[in-house]
């Protein structure tokens, strides 16, 4: 009979001890990673992912170009819709001037917080302002005239004043008349030339009154007025 000595008995008994450890462990100790922890990735992560398809796979570039290519169809798509959209705006804004065709009468007796009232108001408005262009136009063109004719008389009155000076002998009454006759075409030229200014400023202030027209029937309608809405207006209108 083989004895074994008592300290190689003693290191082989604690070998087996602690493998005996690693090989189970106690019945009380649950196996595996606690239940709050979860193995693989997040469910979000593969929930649009085909059947079949590893969850870890990219996406093709060319799946990736067509989303691209979607997403800025639907901008297209959006951008023609409020285009379209403003354009139907627009055109229900203009129709509000499709009241221009109302008659006389009724033009003339409608409210004027209506928008016939306010188309009305702006035809009287442009018939008068039309008319004191006109009128202003008129006489400044003679104001023009007469100042030419003074600037003329003028001149021939220096001139006779200048040869009664320098006649020999020299003839005081003549002299005097002279200078009476330029004194007076100074004094006219004067004052067709304030009058001319007069009715510069009288045919710019026509002027305005016409765009107020423009401008007042904008407000009330709440309408753009371009050049062109302007002149199927007054079409419509008769002016």
């Amino acid at each position: 009979m083989r004895y074994i000595p008592v300290s190689m008995s003693t290191a082989m008994l604690a070998l087996l001890a602690a493998s005996a450890a690693f090989a189970a462990p106690p019945a009380n100790v649950p196996h595996g990673p606690p239940a709050f922890v979860t193995m693989g990735p997040p469910s979000v992560a593969t929930v649009h992912i085909p059947q079949g398809v590893p969850a870890a796979a990219a996406v093709p570039a060319a799946a990736s170009a067509g989303v691209h290519a979607g997403v800025a169809a639907n901008a297209n798509v959006n951008a023609n819709a409020n285009g379209a959209a403003s354009m139907d705006k627009a055109a229900a804004m203009l129709g509000k001037l499709n009241a221009a065709h109302a008659s006389d009468t009724a033009l003339a007796h409608a409210s004027s917080k209506s928008v016939v009232g306010a188309l009305s108001l702006y035809k009287s408005s442009t018939i008068s302002a039309r008319a004191s262009i006109t009128s202003y136009s008129n006489v400044i063109a003679a104001d023009k005239a007469n100042i030419a004719a003074d600037q003329t008389a003028l001149t021939n009155a220096q001139a006779a004043l200048s040869a009664a000076q320098s006649a020999s002998p020299q003839n005081a009454a003549a002299v005097a008349t002279a200078q009476a006759n330029l004194t007076a075409a100074q004094n006219q030229l004067a004052t067709d030339q304030t009058r001319l200014a007069s009715d510069q400023a009288g045919l710019a202030a026509a002027r305005q009154s016409l765009l107020a027209a423009q401008t007042q029937l904008a407000t009330s309608t709440h309408t753009t007025l371009s050049a062109s809405v302007i002149s199927r207006l007054n079409k419509l209108l008769g002016l």
